[in-house]
């Protein structure tokens, strides 16, 4: 079974794009999608498609909470289902 870690990069191969290429291998746990050039409406769909793999609540409150790709995936472990 995949890390979380190794999920989100998967995912955001999969949903996520900067300049025509794939953002999995561009993640930094230390920095957020918008330092890698993603864009807000992509990082809201990007939530949404995070919501149903990790059957998660990423509700608006905890944005601030979530500042990092490190931060999202400590959030991911601690409230999967």
């Amino acid at each position: 079974m995949a890390s979380t870690e190794e999920r989100l990069r998967q995912l955001a191969d999969e949903n996520l794009e900067v300049d025509g290429q794939p953002v999995g291998k561009l993640l930094d746990l230390d920095k957020g999608l918008a330092d890698v050039g993603v864009s807000s409406m992509d990082a809201v769909s990007f939530a949404k498609v995070l919501e149903q793999e990790f059957n998660v609540s990423l509700l608006p409150d905890k944005a601030g909470e979530i500042q990092t790709i490190g931060d999202l995936i400590a959030y991911l472990e601690a409230n999967a289902s």
